[in-house]
């Protein structure tokens, strides 16, 4: 494969997404929003703008962003190489691959790595090139975490590194940008945003508690952010900043309800993930905090639960088996050097509340017929 290949439709303007960054940034401060001045009709009319926005999502997703015919015939004979780590979202990106690439004939393995130690990574880079693989897969891990050397090595050997789940990612030397990256990041916060927005009538109080250790929340809160500055005189958010070692640590759940405690006008409470909320609601209620709504990117089983027996918060689900058959998509455009990487930067969103939770499922994957709709587009069946 050569350079030029790897680079085609791919290169992105680093200044375009500094600049785009910091301009969200901007509304990531403790407090954002509103004065203590509400102007009904300006919340009627947010809320109402907001509430199209969140009607249209709340229905299923029946098709695939992708729409761009693969180009050219499925070569025969390949095989990818997918970076698999313990962490369940990745396990479950890892089979969406493995079915993609046996569906078009492709051999797939796997190198395990552990995600806490750097080092392993590059070990299982380097392991995965030895196995002389026609791409490697890795989701969820920072660019910068990819060693000089390693590149350079992928970069002589002509094999493209999709890297999805990941943001920002640029497009350079071997580094494929997949799917799920920094656009879809933030198109779940401003999807966020306006279920906000629309659900508290436009003059919403929350708290927003950002990982900011890993850049594809800071994309979503940026935008999430960003968004109500924007669209909603009438709200305000407090901002908290969590680390890894609090998530890890499961300190997630007390830190948010102690900032609950300390400021009761807050009513809504906003995650990067819903894996961070095990527990939540005994806390909240432990914390006599009877009336919060809590929210955020990226259903599980625990929260749809919630939502089933009419819990009032909302989560955006996207599913993950899509994410690796996007993944294999990117591989099959650096493969052969044709057009329709940007189809894959948006996965399929749906807001899910009380009101269609019990006709979603989780792991999520939808629409359900995705890999069929990816085979239509690759021509093979």
């Amino acid at each position: 494969m050569k350079r030029s290949l790897i680079h085609r439709r791919f290169t992105r303007t680093a200044a375009l997404l500094a600049a785009g960054l910091l301009a969200l940034s901007a509304c990531g401060s403790d407090d954002s929003g509103s004065s203590a001045t509400v102007n009904e009709d300006e919340a009627s009319a947010s809320a109402a703008a907001a509430q199209k926005i969140v009607d249209e999502a709340l229905k299923t997703p029946t098709s695939i962003v992708q729409d761009a015919p693969l180009g050219a015939a499925v070569p025969s004979g390949k095989k990818v190489v997918f970076l698999a780590n313990a962490v369940s979202a990745t396990i479950v990106i890892a089979n969406g691959v493995e079915e993609a690439t046996k569906a078009i004939g492709w051999d797939f393995e796997k190198v395990t790595y552990d995600i806490a130690n750097p080092a392993t990574l590059q070990s299982a880079m380097t392991t995965a090139l030895q196995m002389k693989p026609d791409a490697v897969m890795v989701t969820g891990a920072a660019q910068s975490l990819f060693a000089k050397s390693v590149l350079e090595d992928y970069e002589e050997a002509g094999v493209p590194i999709v890297l999805g789940g990941s943001c920002p990612v640029e497009a350079t030397g071997p580094v494929v940008a997949g799917p799920a990256e920094c656009d879809g990041e933030a198109a779940v916060g401003r999807l966020v945003a306006n279920w906000f927005i629309a659900d508290s009538g436009g003059k919403g109080k929350a708290l927003y508690a950002n990982v900011t250790a890993y850049p594809a929340y800071v994309a979503y809160g940026d935008a999430f952010l960003a968004e109500v500055e924007e669209k909603c005189p009438g709200c305000s958010v407090k901002k908290i900043e969590l680390t890894a070692a609090q998530v890890a640590e499961n300190q997630v759940v007390p830190t948010a309800v102690n900032a609950l405690r300390a400021s009761p006008e807050l009513k809504y409470a906003i995650f990067d993930n819903a894996a961070f909320v095990k527990g939540i609601e005994p806390a909240l209620r432990a914390a006599g905090l009877t009336d919060i709504k809590v929210g955020g990117r990226q259903l599980d089983e625990g929260v749809l639960g919630a939502l089933v027996k009419g819990d009032k918060g909302a989560w955006t689900a996207s599913g993950y088996p899509l994410l690796g058959y996007g993944m294999v998509d990117a591989a099959l455009r650096a493969i052969l050097g044709t057009d329709g990487f940007e189809g894959n930067f948006i996965a399929p969103l749906q807001l899910v509340t009380a009101a269609n939770a019990a006709e979603v499922e989780a792991p999520y994957n939808e629409p359900t017929d995705g890999l069929q709709q990816y085979l239509d587009l690759w021509k093979a069946q």
